[in-house]
């Protein structure tokens, strides 16, 4: 009995076999590529929220209360000094602010008088005083 040598050569390639080239013909793709191409779309924001919701009570830099206020946990104790001088200025600039937010902003700044930091300490201790002479100023009017 002889062996059957069409039945070998009908068998499924085995993996990782290298495709032969033909002369004068284009590179086949592997078959195993990977597609790397993309795309990228553009959003178009007509307009910033964010910069309406403030109002128009902000400090110089453009910090409103909320910011300011969110301000006073920061790690940094120069971030934590600039909102206590923020605060100053917004509450300054701007009469109402103290008389609508008194609770939130003593709520806020209470922490900042056992702070580690002493230029914290002290831009606290500026600000708790002109708070208070304003308060009972405009408490006695």
């Amino acid at each position: 009995m002889g062996k059957r040598k069409g039945v070998m050569a009908r068998q499924a390639p085995k993996d990782f076999a290298k495709v032969k080239q033909k002369v004068g013909k284009k590179k086949k793709a592997p078959t195993n590529e990977t597609n790397v191409d993309f795309r990228a779309k553009q959003v178009n924001i007509l307009a910033q929220t964010a910069l309406h919701e403030k109002g128009e009570e902000v400090t110089h830099r453009k910090l409103g209360l909320v910011e300011l206020l969110a301000h006073m946990q920061h790690h940094s104790a120069r971030v934590r000094r600039d909102a206590l001088v923020g605060l100053k200025e917004l509450c300054s600039a701007h009469d109402g602010v103290v008389a609508k937010n008194l609770a939130r902003i003593v709520e806020a700044t209470t922490a900042m008088a056992i702070d580690l930091h002493a230029e914290v300490r002290t831009a606290f201790r500026s600000f708790q005083t002109w708070l208070l002479q304003t308060t009972f100023q405009t408490a006695l009017m």
